[in-house]
């Protein structure tokens, strides 16, 4: 996956740290010279000093290539430009930091996949989101396995499914299992006569490299 970071202070830094060790295809820019020399030097991707508002240095980070951008600045206004210009240059994923929790409906309203507040702001959580927008909540379980929050949108593919349907038809990636429900604050444990429901919080058990198709199962058509 190529992915853009901008900014790399403490929240980038997790992101690009997170996005490198799965051996992601990453491009970091960073407008502090000193830290983007830093960065060059210690991590395992392309920097470019550069300031993200430029258009050329979005084309200079391969932008029409992208999979997905992450802007993590401190600066919301500069953060909501950077969206503007990488969705213009038809980057798809558009993940964004926000860190005054006012400017949140603003950011929602460009149609971001994640915005994230200072309040529970972290960079695993947003390179996170990269890889599966619909993930809720998620636990590293190593060995390459994660429980995963799913939150099922509106015409989802699961939506309105029993679990013996996912089953029998095989619609959930190989290694992954429905393992609880949460719906109106009851835990649900299921079985196969459980159905699945719009707005259910549904914790999965998957392989890391699953994560991905069941974001888009659980996502919009």
């Amino acid at each position: 996956m190529h992915i853009i970071i901008v900014g790399s202070g403490k929240t980038g830094k997790h992101v690009i740290e997170s996005a490198v060790r799965d051996n992601q295809d990453v491009y970091v820019i960073e407008k502090d010279k000193a830290a983007a020399e830093w960065m060059a030097s210690h991590m395992d991707c392309v920097v470019i000093h550069a300031d993200a508002t430029s258009i050329e240095a979005l084309k200079e980070a391969k932008a029409e290539k992208a999979d997905a951008i992450v802007v993590t600045t401190n600066d919301d206004a500069i953060n909501a430009l950077v969206i503007l210009l990488a969705k213009q240059l038809g980057i798809k994923r558009l993940v964004s930091s926000v860190n005054n929790e006012d400017h949140l409906h603003v950011f929602e309203q460009m149609g971001i996949d994640t915005v994230e507040s200072p309040y529970r702001l972290n960079g695993r959580y947003l390179y996170r989101a990269v890889l599966g927008p619909n993930v809720k909540e998620f636990l590293d379980l190593g060995d390459g396995f994660e429980v995963l929050e799913m939150i099922v949108h509106q015409n989802s593919v699961i939506a309105n499914k029993l679990i013996k349907e996912l089953n029998k038809d095989r619609i959930l990636p190989k290694d992954s299992r429905i393992i609880l429900l949460k719906r109106n604050n009851q835990i649900i444990i299921p079985e196969g006569e459980t159905r699945i429901f719009v707005k259910d919080i549904v914790v999965v058990l998957s392989k890391k490299e699953r994560v991905s198709d069941l974001s888009v199962l659980f996502g919009q058509k």
